[in-house]
C-alpha cells in the first residue's frame, strides 16, 4: 500500500518540480544558459539541474524498496 502511495507521489510531484526547475534556471539572476557566468553560479545550476532526478530517483527508490518486501 506505502509502495504504490510513493510512486504515484511520484508520479505527480516529479513534472512540478522540473518546472520549478527549469524557471529558475531560466531567471534573469540565474541564467544558466549564459557561459560566461561565475562558477558559483554554475554550482548553482549543476545542483537545480539533478534535483529533479535525484527526487525521482529517491521516491521510485523506496517504492521499489517497499513493493520488493512485499513480494519476497
Amino acid at each position: 500500500m506505502m509502495g504504490i502511495v510513493f510512486f504515484i507521489l511520484g508520479l505527480a510531484l516529479t513534472p512540478i518540480i522540473t518546472d520549478v526547475s527549469n524557471e529558475a534556471m531560466s531567471s534573469s539572476q540565474l541564467n544558466c544558459s549564459n557561459e560566461s557566468i561565475s562558477d558559483q553560479d554554475k554550482a548553482v545550476c549543476t545542483s537545480i539541474d539533478i534535483q529533479s532526478f535525484l527526487f525521482f530517483g529517491t521516491v521510485f527508490g523506496l517504492a521499489g524498496m517497499l513493493f520488493g518486501r512485499i513480494v519476497s
